[in-house]
């Protein structure tokens, strides 16, 4: 066909130069090049059709007399399958229920003795594709599978590939539910093992024998995780005997290693939690006169309960394996209680006082003088506070009024009111004139404020016709116009240096327990995160 292409154009282009005419050299060129794309491109045609013919008696000639329903076992010798496994990406990870949610690519190969050709009678095709239902797939399964839909799902939707040697590459992807035993000891910190074990569920290994591709998955295409680093996927091959269904079966378990990303749970509860833990120790420096230890650590008590929630919400219903992080925070929250239990007896044994009982003297010994050394603790002054109430010489809070006034200001038709308002006088301004009634010359002292409050309450007193009485106050054995009134003149009292002395060492024992039971926690994490590197 080439030759006498050639030989028409050589004949037309000597013609075109016998006539010495360019015009027609051009003409006769351009005739000469359709005619021979068009040639070109019947060819073509030519040869779809019959490539596509050729196809269809191979593969009507391969499954003439091919029954996919027998496994093609050509010889004394197991079919060997091999799979190889290349997960694609982690959908969902449920801790707390032990399962998982992976999309995976299963790689399966076998050879197929009824599926081999001679690809020079077909036109040197090589390989062909066959849908999942004309030929022999082998029953692989999931073990670890519990999804309801089907154990592997979508996998009869995929296609085969056939080489003309016989081997038969089957390759789909999947996405799985499987059961996964999650050990969270050292979380968040954690490293998860997850085991995809793909075995037959008819064939023993007598007659299928399943292997691994590799001693590794493929990574490659795995799709990053926000949460979890994927470390690597290790494969083994074994056969296990299984009595109840006749025989050994061949098992190819594919093992994930993943690694978690620590940062966002130390972020939103770990360093949380320190910096409660550390603001816990500002209970121990309240004053116990204020009257608000307890309020406090009970505070903080609770802030740790609610972290303890917080992370027992991710974790497994298990006692396997207890995590770290919740015997840590098990331990604050003991600490938290024993702080609540110290603040209140430091608040009883500061108010002891009130109830008149004298202290023994080997609690002075012992507590005061011994453990005050070893504690560091000296007497402080504190707050003034007006004499509390005795049976002698107390001072009476409020202004008596008696009987026979009451009478009286009846008779002269006094309301009642007018004692009232005698009763509300100002107890400090009383107190003060009370004070200073002892004094031998009223104008000798030096405040011009208490003479001022003494008049007024003369004055008030007459007004009214009550006669107000004070007792002496056991206070003023000294002379008023000392600082008595000034917050560092007091001295304390045997209860008060006791109940400052038991707060410093309860401080001292919950600071060194605490910051002892953080550090072993922060030192297990970091050991646990450099054995994984």
């Amino acid at each position: 066909m080439k030759i006498s292409n050639i030989k028409w154009f050589v004949n037309s282009i000597s013609q075109c130069s016998r006539f010495q005419s360019g015009r027609m050299a051009n003409t006769f060129l351009m005739l000469f090049m359709f005619h021979h794309s068009l040639h070109n491109g019947i060819a073509n045609d030519l040869a779809k059709v019959d490539n596509y013919r050729y196809h269809m008696d191979l593969y009507k000639m391969m499954l003439r007399n091919y029954d996919k329903r027998i496994i093609p076992q050509c010889s004394d010798n197991p079919l060997k399958v091999t799979i190889q496994l290349a997960p694609r990406e982690i959908v969902d990870l449920r801790e707390q229920q032990e399962n998982g949610e992976f999309q995976l690519w299963v790689r399966l190969s076998w050879f197929d003795c009824n599926l081999v050709w001679n690809k020079t009678d077909y036109r040197n095709i090589s390989w062909l594709v066959v849908s999942y239902e004309d030929i022999w797939v082998p029953d692989i399964t999931l073990i670890e599978g519990i999804d309801f839909i089907g154990n592997m799902p979508n996998m009869k939707q995929y296609r085969a590939r056939i080489t003309s040697n016989g081997q038969v590459h089957f390759n789909f992807l999947t996405v799985v539910n499987t059961v996964c035993h999650m050990d969270l000891t050292y979380y968040p910190f954690d490293v998860q093992m997850f085991d995809f074990t793909f075995t037959s569920w008819i064939y023993t290994s007598d007659a299928l024998n399943i292997q691994a591709a590799s001693n590794y998955g493929d990574l490659t295409y795995f799709s990053p995780n926000q949460e979890f680093i994927v470390k690597e996927v290790a494969a083994t091959s074994i056969t296990q005997p299984y009595p109840c269904c006749g025989g050994n079966f061949s098992l190819v378990t594919f093992t994930l290693k993943i690694k978690r990303r620590p940062t966002f749970f130390m972020a939103t509860i770990v360093v949380p939690f320190f910096i409660i833990t550390i603001l816990s120790f500002a209970g121990f420096a309240l004053p116990s006169i204020s009257g608000e230890k307890i309020t406090f650590h009970t505070t903080i008590l609770l802030a740790t309960v609610v972290f303890l929630l917080l992370v027992q919400d991710q974790f497994p219903s298990t006692s396997e394996t207890f995590p770290k992080i919740a015997i840590y925070f098990s331990i604050s929250m003991i600490l938290s209680c024993v702080s609540c239990v110290m603040s209140a007896i430091v608040m009883y044994i500061y108010y002891n006082d009130l109830s008149g009982k004298k202290m023994h003297k080997w609690v002075k010994l012992i507590f005061i003088e011994w453990l005050g050394k070893i504690m560091l603790v000296t007497e402080i002054d504190l707050p003034y506070h007006i004499c509390k109430v005795q049976q002698e010489g107390s001072i009476q809070r409020k202004p008596t009024v008696s009987q026979e006034e009451i009478r009286k200001s009846r008779k002269s038709r006094k309301s009642l009111k007018d004692l009232e308002a005698a009763e509300k006088i100002d107890y400090d301004s009383m107190l003060l004139n009370g004070i200073h009634e002892d004094l031998e010359d009223e104008q000798s002292s030096p405040n011009k404020y208490l003479r001022k409050a003494k008049t007024e309450r003369n004055q008030s007193s007459n007004e009214n016709g009550i006669t107000v009485t004070f007792a002496k106050s056991p206070c003023n054995d000294h002379d008023p116009t000392r600082n008595d009134l000034d917050p560092s003149t007091r001295k304390m009292n045997d209860w008060e240096l006791l109940a400052y002395t038991v707060d410093r060492f309860f401080t001292v024992f919950y600071v060194s327990v605490t910051v002892l039971n953080s550090f072993v926690f922060l030192f297990i994490m970091k050991s646990q995160e450099e054995s994984l590197e």
